[in-house]
């Protein structure tokens, strides 16, 4: 009896070790497994993600290590085009500010100095006022278009009357229009609710609007029009004035571009971008057909909806 209760009890001892180092081999090959799935995430090792592992919870650890890495590398990219588009910014706001600071900065000597007459002194006070007028309108258009490029802005959509999102848009430039006696005419069309944000669709119009009363010729006339195509509804500026060489018609929605041939106007050319920018906020897109000396046409283009706003006629 001694004997086999001997033999049995090295047998369990010899059973315990083997399960002892059976678990440590376990557990010594699975740290492994993790750090070469952990090592190769890091290295962003693509094979692993097809390689036959023989553990279906490796397997699933791998991928999650390669997603977690992939998207710590999207954040950074993130961060890299936010800071990238930040510096840019800076460095437009502070090109574009020079002119009418220097401006400010020149008269202000010249008043200083006293030695003027009331009409000199007069004329430069209005040139100061002017180049206030642009800087306050600057920053208005800059704040506007920092906020919706970073988000801060979020445009909420409707379905809504495009009919009278025109007229309003139309009714905030009648006064510039009016003084260059210049008649701006919405043919008229059958009103349709439309998806869009109407407080910044009136300012994307406006801008559109307030372009064609600067280039138009005075006396001349702007024409505003509605047609609704298959699937989306295009909303027409035209002016006749000045027009835009081909070769602008890509640029002119850049921020703070301006083409050569409107040196002699005032602008900052924020105006377009900022009207192209709420249109892409919305599903929605800006385009450009002219011929220099001849006309230009602004097309808006909203993605049509099922809900129709019938029996509304806008004259």
């Amino acid at each position: 009896m001694t004997i086999i209760l001997a033999v049995a009890l090295a047998a369990v001892a010899l059973a315990c070790a083997v399960v002892i180092f059976l678990c440590r081999k376990y557990v010594r090959d699975t740290y492994n497994a993790i750090d070469r799935v952990l090592d190769r995430a890091m290295q962003q090792d693509r094979a692993m993600l097809t390689e036959t592992t023989g553990e279906d919870r490796l397997s699933k650890l791998a991928y999650k290590a390669h997603r977690l890495v992939e998207t710590g590398q999207l954040k950074l990219a993130q961060v890299g085009e936010e800071k990238d588009t930040v510096q840019s910014f800076i460095a437009d706001m502070s090109h574009q500010m020079k002119t009418p600071l220097a401006a400010i900065y020149m008269y202000t000597d010249l008043l200083l100095e006293g030695d003027l007459s009331q009409a000199e002194a007069g004329e430069f006070l209005l040139r100061m006022k002017a180049a206030t007028e642009k800087l306050r309108w600057m920053m208005d258009g800059l704040i506007k278009v920092s906020r919706l490029e970073t988000g801060a802005i979020q445009l909420a959509p409707v379905a809504a009357s495009i009919g009278a999102t025109i007229h309003e848009a139309v009714k905030g430039v009648l006064a510039a229009a009016g003084q260059r006696g210049i008649d701006i005419v919405v043919d008229d069309f059958e009103d349709t609710a439309l998806l869009h944000d109407r407080k910044w669709t009136r300012e994307a119009l406006s801008n559109i609007l307030e372009n064609a009363v600067k280039y138009s010729r005075e006396g001349g006339t702007i024409g505003v029009a509605v047609e609704r195509l298959p699937l989306y509804t295009k909303v027409s500026v035209t002016n006749h004035g000045i027009g835009i060489p081909k070769e602008d018609w890509h640029l002119i929605f850049k921020r703070f571009y301006r083409g050569q041939n409107v040196k002699d106007y005032e602008g900052a050319g924020l105006g377009l971008y900022l009207a192209a920018l709420v249109m892409e906020k919305q599903g929605g897109y800006v385009m450009v057909d002219s011929k220099v000396g001849e006309f230009t046409t602004f097309s808006v283009f909203f993605a049509n909806t099922e809900t129709s706003a019938n029996g509304m006629n806008c004259n």
